[in-house]
């Protein structure tokens, strides 16, 4: 779904708990920005629990794009390291900069990891699409090509 976003022409950015060169290995990210949140120091990394510098770089990147595609690879890892009220806060917020930029927002995930309640409340925020192996080619044909601002949270089931 991101990668098909990356070949109409967005441009992207992965969050994820992945070594970013393993991401870049294994995905056709093309020159996608990647973050790692991780509790390392460095460049292109950020602590997980700095949900407010976090925050501040995706805004920025969405922000300076025309047409920016954001995947959020990680929301479990930063659930658990988090509130979750405090995560939920975090989604509201990039939920409207992401509608008031007509960007896209991609978040896999798997909805065994978080209470009926949690999933409840970010479903009622975003929408939900549960790719169908026979559907998934055609849905990843059409998910970005909408003019509008798009936000999918994404049942990944187990992987």
């Amino acid at each position: 779904m991101f990668e098909q976003g990356l070949s109409a022409g967005y441009q992207g950015m992965v969050v994820s708990r992945e070594l970013p060169k393993r991401l870049q290995s294994e995905r056709n990210l093309g020159s996608s920005r990647v973050i790692w949140l991780t509790n390392l120091v460095g460049d292109g990394r950020i602590n997980p629990t700095a949900v407010g510098i976090l925050m501040s770089q995706v805004r920025s990147f969405i922000e300076s794009r025309e047409r920016a595609a954001v995947l959020i690879d990680g929301l479990e890892y930063l659930v658990s390291l988090n509130t979750y009220d405090r995560m939920l806060q975090f989604m509201h917020q990039l939920r409207d900069i992401v509608m008031t930029n007509d960007a896209s927002l991609v978040i896999p995930v798997d909805p065994r990891t978080l209470t009926e309640r949690e999933l409840a409340l970010l479903e009622r925020s975003l929408e939900v699409v549960v790719p169908q192996p026979a559907e998934l080619e055609l849905q990843e044909e059409t998910m970005l090509d909408s003019q509008d601002a798009e936000i999918r949270l994404m049942n990944a089931g187990h992987r």
